[in-house]
C-alpha cells in the first residue's frame, strides 16, 4: 500500500465516523471502524520498518 492510500484511507474512515455520529447511524460507525483499522496498521508497520 503507498502512503497517498493509506492517507486517503484514513480519510474516508474519519468522514464515515463523523457521518456516523452526525446522523446517529451505529451501523456507519462500526464500519468505519474496518478503513481505520486498516490505516492505523500500516501507518505502524511503516513506521515499524524505520526502525
Amino acid at each position: 500500500m503507498t502512503f497517498s492510500t493509506i492517507i486517503v484511507m484514513l480519510i474516508v474512515g474519519i468522514a464515515m465516523l463523523s457521518i456516523g455520529f452526525a446522523t446517529k447511524k451505529r451501523w456507519l460507525k462500526f464500519l468505519s471502524i474496518i478503513p481505520l483499522a486498516v490505516s492505523i496498521w500500516q501507518i505502524a508497520i511503516l513506521f515499524l520498518m524505520g526502525l
